[in-house]
């Protein structure tokens, strides 16, 4: 039975045409929206890529840097040859401070406290001009200069009063007139005849 237009019912043939046309309408307008999605993530997907290939790039170039940096074929050099290298650089340390422990050399402490003692017991017009310390300070030889005579013993007194000075024995003491000056040397035994001016 076919129902007729009066019935309420549009005839089937309408309604297909009426649905043919809105498909037709929605249709394209779905497949705009789809490729516009499409492309929206193509885009997307484009930015990862060269993200990632930049941080590929920062990566490599870094790697490069570090494999030349820490490798010891770049600068032709062995591990092996590397190790000996080290292993001889602590040997030597190693002597060294066994010369040391041994007291071998008789000052180990050096020699900043003379100067500090040459500084402590200054004397207004008598200043040094040169002194020379050899080895553990065995040999020590003094030069100085006073506006009076008078001054210098006083000096060489305070000088035997600081305790890295106790005990040393100035054999040899010369004063010579330098115009209005006067020229002192104080040497120890075994001195050198000229110390450092």
């Amino acid at each position: 039975m076919r129902s007729s237009p009066a019935g309420g019912r549009a005839p089937l043939g309408l309604r297909l045409a009426t649905l043919g046309a809105i498909l037709f309408l929605h249709i394209p307008i779905g497949v705009v929206l789809l490729y516009a999605y499409t492309q929206w993530q193509v885009s997307s997907l484009r930015r990862e890529v060269q993200r990632a290939d930049q941080q590929y790039a920062t990566v490599n170039k870094r790697l490069t840097e570090v494999s030349a940096k820490f490798s010891g074929q770049a600068r032709g050099v062995s591990i092996s040859d590397e190790i000996a290298r080290l292993e001889r650089k602590i040997a030597e340390k190693q002597r060294v401070q066994e010369i040391l422990q041994r007291g071998i050399f008789s000052n180990t402490l050096g020699f900043s406290d003379y100067f500090v003692s040459f500084s402590r017991q200054y004397t207004p017009g008598v200043w040094i001009t040169g002194f020379d310390i050899v080895g553990g300070a065995e040999q020590l030889s003094l030069q100085g200069r006073s506006t009076n005579p008078e001054l210098v013993p006083r000096y060489v007194q305070r000088l035997s009063s600081e305790k890295r000075l106790a005990g040393i024995e100035f054999q040899v003491f010369q004063m010579s007139r330098a115009g209005t000056y006067v020229d002192f040397t104080l040497k120890t035994a075994g001195a050198h005849a000229g110390a450092t001016p």
